[in-house]
């Protein structure tokens, strides 16, 4: 039962009060400090040790909800018990601020470290690597995701140890468990932070590990930039002497390669779901041992030996060698058929409806040694031009296209049908923006139109990128009516109804492709487009969000950040539409949209520089392949917007008559609104409606609202 609280005399009255009794912990020595607030070293009087303790700032005291942050964070980090993870005591208060009392680490941050070194070589990377991932794994086996590992929450003892601290930003995902975030809150060191975190969605292990993977990256190179890591290698080379200390180096180096890549994979169904996976990683260092020099069996003189023995080995390898090679030419044709099985067999394990850009590299080169090995194998040479289009798809780097092109023009094509080659070499060239010499091929082919699903739908895209979408639509048709069961033909369909404005038959072919295929991310991201396109924001968020979490991609990243922009959100679209460029850095669709929304907060030049970079893709891209209309389009808006109007009339005048279509209407609203030309926007908006452009997009577009 509680006492009863004491009355307050008056103050004439009232006795004389005792000395206040010494607070517990006497601040000593400040440390560093964060956004929530100040760490000391500190002596905790009553058990007489040395602490370091986290005080609140004086202005953040007040707030209810920081001080329950400050009780989440003793919450969580007292549910996490390892030798990585700094402990966390009690919370308590020194000079009426509230603070957190936890373990003393003899040593400094490694953010400190990097200060002053800058780079870390491999071997010490790679201890630090095991060390974190282990503090990780016993953080998430508590269901707490850290959310702000960085150089700075890192802490590295005297004996070499390293402790991960700080839980200020951790959140539990136990569902009981009260949270503090909000939706779409991004929490973290922007720096560090994963594309899924910046973008406001919620994170998870995988989140912590792509941190992780940011942290091992600059311990290496000083930077986070991930191209730094394929030098390193050369200047390690150059750097190490001593031959048996350079090969240590360079397997830690090669282990924390194929780590880090994996801990950074954009997308986090591709990432490593695990610290365990991590570690898995890592394990590949110590596949190889290094025996001295100087190790040798013990029990024998070899000097005695070796003169000995000397004519008697010579002899016996002459023997060997020459048996070898002769048993060698009898089965070389057998072994290197052998060998091609088994590297094909390889690859097709790594091509799957998820493989990322890494493993389809890997079945790439397995898939060019197996038909070195065995030219004659058509399913390999298949899989390398499928795999090669593929790449390009995903990366849409031209490089995979020529590789493409060389191949078929390679005398292993001709093992291929001629219907195969047909369906390929018009693929590279869709791919490559030759849409006329893929429909002349195609139409010249009636006999594969007619039973071919894939070449319907090759044409049917090539009719559509040079804007002829009535025969497009033919094409799609013919597609469904081969095989009805198509997702990939419905959704296609369901994109070119949406392109003339026929809302709701394109959503009924977007519903349909989430039934053929639920798990995949299409269907609902394009009919987050039509509700989009309807003007159902709600509707289209919530289908741009089920996309995501089907498979993370650039498009549903870009999508969910122009919902938020036509809501006039224009600071949450940001981080989405950055997530999306990370993913695919070369789009100058993604660059531009980012370029609006900065505008559009008043950041002139940010947004002039951002739209500088879109056009400097879309020109790059030009050089490659001819531009579409709809590209040629953008390069015109993005003209005009950078201020050049005549540039950027002259380049929709440059457009053939023949091909414009609702895209060259609506460019050609946009220089007019930007030169104030009112009325001429607006006859030019009636064309791009009249061709198929949603109203409802014009009426939400801010670019038109005056």
């Amino acid at each position: 039962m509680e006492s009863p609280q004491p009355t307050l005399l008056p103050e004439s009255t009232r006795r004389p009060q005792k000395l206040r009794r010494k607070e517990r912990y006497e601040l000593q020595e400040k440390v560093g400090a964060g956004g929530m607030g100040t760490v000391y070293r500190a002596m905790d009087r009553e058990l007489n040790r040395t602490v370091a303790v986290k005080v609140l700032r004086p202005e953040l005291v007040p707030d209810l909800l920081n001080l329950l942050r400050l009780k989440r964070e003793v919450v969580l980090a007292s549910r996490v018990s390892d030798e990585h993870v700094v402990r966390v005591h009690d919370i308590g208060e020194v000079g009426g601020k509230a603070l957190i009392a936890m373990d003393w680490v003899d040593g400094e941050s490694l953010a400190q470290i990097l200060a002053r070194v800058h780079t870390l070589p491999p071997s010490q990377v790679y201890s630090f690597a095991g060390q974190i991932c282990r503090a990780l794994r016993a953080i998430h086996a508590a269901n707490i995701i850290h959310r702000d590992l960085k150089p700075g929450n890192l802490l590295v003892r005297k004996d070499g140890a390293i402790l991960v601290s700080d839980f200020g930003l951790a959140r539990s995902v136990v569902p009981q468990d009260f949270t503090l975030s909000r939706p779409g809150e991004s929490s973290g060191t922007p720096r560090y932070m994963a594309p899924e975190a910046l973008a406001g969605l919620p994170a998870d292990a995988r989140s912590d590990l792509y941190s992780l993977g940011m942290v091992l990256l600059e311990m290496l190179t000083g930077t986070t930039a991930l191209e730094t890591l394929a030098p390193l290698r050369l200047r390690m080379l150059a750097t190490y002497d001593d031959k048996d200390l350079r090969s240590a180096e360079l397997r830690h180096l090669a282990a924390l390669q194929i780590a880090i890549r994996h801990c950074l994979h954009p997308d986090r169904t591709e990432r490593c779901p695990s610290a365990d996976a991590v570690i898995e990683d890592l394990k590949l260092a110590t596949a190889q041992t290094i025996i001295p020099a100087s190790d040798k069996p013990p029990g024998r003189n070899w000097a005695l030996f070796g003169s000995r023995r000397a004519k008697i080995g010579l002899f016996a390898a002459m023997i060997i060698l020459a048996l070898s090679g002769y048993l060698a030419s009898r089965r070389h044709l057998a072994v290197r058929t052998a060998e091609a099985e088994q590297l094909y067999a390889r690859a097709t394990t790594l091509l799957t409806n998820q493989s990322g850009e890494s493993e389809l590299r890997a079945a790439l080169d397995t898939l060019d040694r197996a038909v070195a090995y065995n030219p004659n194998r058509t399913d390999a040479i298949r899989a390398r031009l499928e795999t090669s289009i593929r790449l390009f798809e995903r990366t849409h780097e031209s490089l995979w296209l020529v590789k493409a092109r060389d191949a078929l023009k390679n005398d292993t094509a001709a093992r291929l049908s001629d219907q195969e080659r047909t369906v390929f070499r018009a693929r590279v060239d869709l791919n490559a923006g030759l849409f006329r010499d893929v429909i002349q091929a195609l139409q010249s082919h009636a006999g594969l139109l007619a039973s071919s699903t894939d070449a319907n739908l090759l044409l049917g895209r090539a009719l559509a990128g040079s804007g002829q979408l009535e025969g497009a639509l033919i094409s799609y048709r013919a597609a469904i009516s081969l095989d009805p069961e198509s997702w990939r033909a419905h959704n296609d369909l369901g994109s070119v109804l949406l392109r003339l404005g026929r809302l709701k038959e394109s959503a009924q072919e977007f519903v349909r492709v989430t039934e053929l295929k639920p798990d995949a991310p299409t269907g609902y991201s394009n009919l987050g487009s039509a509700l989009l396109d309807a003007g159902d924001l709600p509707g289209a968020r919530r289908n741009y969000e089920v996309a995501l979490q089907r498979a993370a991609s650039p498009a549903a990243y870009y999508s969910l950040g122009v919902t938020a922009y036509y809501s006039r959100e224009y600071a949450t679209s940001i981080p989405f539409f950055r997530s999306a460029i990370q993913m695919r850095p070369n789009s100058d669709l993604y660059v531009a949209a980012l370029a609006d929304a900065l505008r559009h907060l008043h950041r002139t030049e940010s947004a002039r520089e951002t739209y500088a970079r879109a056009l400097t893709l879309v020109e790059q891209l030009a050089q490659t392949r001819p531009l579409s209309v709809e590209e040629q389009c953008r390069r015109a808006i993005y003209l005009a917007k950078l201020g050049d109007r005549r540039a950027a009339s002259a380049a929709l005048d440059a457009i053939a008559p023949g091909t414009r279509s609702q895209d060259f209407a609506y460019a050609r609203a946009i220089v007019a609104s930007l030169e104030d030309r009112i009325a001429a926007a607006s006859r030019h908006l009636k064309d791009a409606i009249q061709a198929g452009y949603p109203p409802m997009l014009i009426e939400m577009d801010p670019d038109f609202v005056r």
